[in-house]
């Protein structure tokens, strides 16, 4: 994927991104939001309630009595109502206020860390489930258009800085809340010194915008990065097998450690820029604190507990000041990524979609599937070479038609065609005179067993990958299943049974097992059509035969197409279909 396009003017890609963020958050949130909102605020000023009660409570303790102005005005009515004038009386009074306001904020802090994660969570979860469901609804057509290191990468690492992004924002909210709140203290007890104070976080936020924008663009350029490694290592892992057996793996090895060598290098190259900057920020903060708490002694003459206080309160606000600092700049680094997936989803929901909803069984009527004049060729192919040209066919309910011709005929196409996998270009395809779209097609998928030559295994066990397609599927047939696929002996032999993992795409198992056990997934589906695409090439002839007597035997009888280029293969077909350069040239044989 290539890096996306960044306007050149300062912060227009970041505010961009941005704003689609905090509208697909505020959307997804809603009134969860609303309430960790009030929370958030409510903990906030809870904190600045306790720091504020620190200045009668230091004055009481160093002697120099309650402050003057609005805070002694305000803590006079609850003295008396309490009747407490003496200093150890007022003292306790105090204290006690202080207990239940610290008691009441961890409760309410409690309840806003829980309320925050599950936003962040659930957010995350709404992005990953939008993304799959875009997949599963996009025409076949388009899904096979895609990248899958793309939708791997962002299904796995970019979704995750995604939550990060939400917990980076949510983060940054509750600190921006509490230094909020702090800064409204410091103007209640001086508010000249709390004018100083804005205006050096006015030019601290200035100067800090352009390492916001770095940020972003450094963010872009990893999230590329990434998606190129998470690409070789995927395409390294399809070819292993051919690699290691040419002794090729060492070019990969080269390569990769080139590319890892150049990300690591831009990633502390980075590192070091925030690192630094983050280090004067601090000492900038300190010093600043100091010479306002120089000012508030030397120049206005400040109350030793109200300046004790003031010290206290902006000791404290380094640390939200901070963390908005470095979440701010994490955040802008991890926002292009939610550009790319949002890249991702408008694509998908631009393609004409079919609603993922279960099937009406009927929807879908008995009798023959016929195809008339049906043409189809793959975008940027030749319709001879790629595709299927003026086909004509129809396949009685309950019929075995063999398909052969040779490769880059169409066979597999054709086969394609008939699963409802790609709409034809022109002509009909029809089941029992029902035209195959919409609410037919969904139900005839439901129908559909289909059995390729290197079938998918899941990394699960034999069990598992069955149930996958049959759900649910009772023990007797499982077995039966197995049964007609020749493999009930073998896995019965296996230690764990039905248990037994077949590996990543069932590399555990032997090439005739894989295929043995995807025909017993395609029989449990109790199909009204199976299609075998070369689907017992790695059995052996007279286990080949037996298995596709026991599928003829089935009842009810699905109708078969079997595409194979061995006779022995067809030799139990009704009819044997020969195709050449995506036409039906002739029976092979009757």
């Amino acid at each position: 994927m290539a890096v996306p396009e960044f306007d050149s003017r300062p912060g227009k890609f970041l505010s961009a991104d941005l704003r689609d963020f905090l509208r697909d958050f505020a959307a997804f949130a809603g009134r969860k939001g609303i309430g960790a909102a009030i929370l958030v605020a409510f903990g906030a000023v809870l904190e600045g309630l306790s720091l504020l009660l620190l200045v009668p409570l230091l004055g009481i303790v160093i002697g120099s009595g309650l402050p003057s102005g609005h805070l002694a005005g305000a803590m006079a009515p609850v003295f008396g109502l309490f009747h407490v004038a003496s200093p150890i009386g007022q003292l306790t009074l105090l204290l006690a206020i202080f207990g239940v306001l610290m008691t009441l904020r961890a409760v309410v802090l409690a309840r806003r860390d829980v309320a925050v994660a599950r936003l962040q969570t659930g957010f995350i979860e709404a992005q990953r489930l939008r993304i799959v469901e875009s997949l599963a609804a996009a025409p076949w057509e388009q899904i096979v258009r895609l990248r899958h290191a793309r939708i791997t990468q962002l299904m796995s690492g970019d979704i995750q800085r995604i939550g990060a992004s939400a917990f980076l924002l949510l983060r940054c909210i509750v600190a921006l809340a509490t230094l909020l709140v702090q800064c409204l203290l410091v103007f209640l007890l001086a508010p000249l010194l709390a004018a100083f104070a804005l205006s050096f976080l006015t030019v601290a936020v200035i100067v800090f915008l352009p390492v916001v924008r770095r940020a972003s663009v450094f963010g872009a350029t990893i999230a590329d990065a990434n998606l190129s490694l998470l690409d070789s290592t995927a395409q390294f892992l399809g070819g292993l097998k051919l690699a290691v057996s040419q002794n090729l793996q060492s070019r990969f090895v080269t390569q990769f450690r080139r590319d890892l060598n150049e990300l690591t290098e831009r990633q502390i190259g980075f590192i070091r820029q925030h690192t630094n900057r983050r280090e004067i920020f601090s000492m900038t903060t300190a010093m600043a604190g100091g010479l306002l708490v120089l000012a508030g002694f030397g120049l206005f003459a400040i109350a030793p507990a109200t300046l004790i206080t003031l010290l206290l309160i902006v000791a404290r606000m380094g640390g939200p000041a901070g963390q908005i600092q470095q979440s701010a700049v994490q955040l802008a680094q991890s926002l292009p990524v939610y550009g790319q997936v949002k890249v991702l989803v408008n694509e998908l929901a631009a393609l004409p979609h079919t609603a993922v909803t279960a099937a009406d069984a009927s929807a879908l009527p008995e009798g023959p599937i016929a195809l008339e004049n049906v043409s189809f060729g793959y975008p940027g192919g030749e319709a001879v070479s790629c595709g299927v040209s003026g086909i004509d066919l129809t396949l009685a309910p309950g019929e075995c038609v063999g398909i052969t011709g040779p490769s880059g005929a169409g066979k597999t196409t054709l086969a394609d065609l008939l699963v409802g996998l790609f709409p034809p270009d022109r002509g009909r395809i029809a089941v029992g005179g029902q035209l195959l779209d919409g609410a037919t097609l969904a139900a005839w998928r439901d129908r559909v067993s289909y059995v390729a030559q290197d079938p998918f295994l899941f990394h699960d066990t034999i069990r598992r990958n069955l149930m996958w397609a049959a759900n649910p599927a009772n023990e007797r047939e499982i077995w039966d299943a197995l049964a007609v696929a020749g493999a009930d002996e073998a896995v019965r032999n296996m230690a764990l049974g039905l248990d037994t993992m077949a590996g990543e795409r069932g590399t555990l198992m032997s090439g005739g097992e894989r295929q043995r056990i995807a025909l017993a997934r395609a029989v449990l589906r109790k199909p009204r059509l199976l299609v075998l695409d070369e689907a017992t090439g790695a059995i052996d002839i007279a286990a080949e035969r037996g298995i596709l007597t026991r599928l003829r035997a089935l009842m009810p009888s699905p109708t078969i197409v079997i595409i194979a280029h061995r006779t022995e293969s067809l030799a139990l077909c009704d009819r044997v279909l020969r195709m050449e350069a995506g036409r039906i040239a002739g029976m092979a044989r009757d």
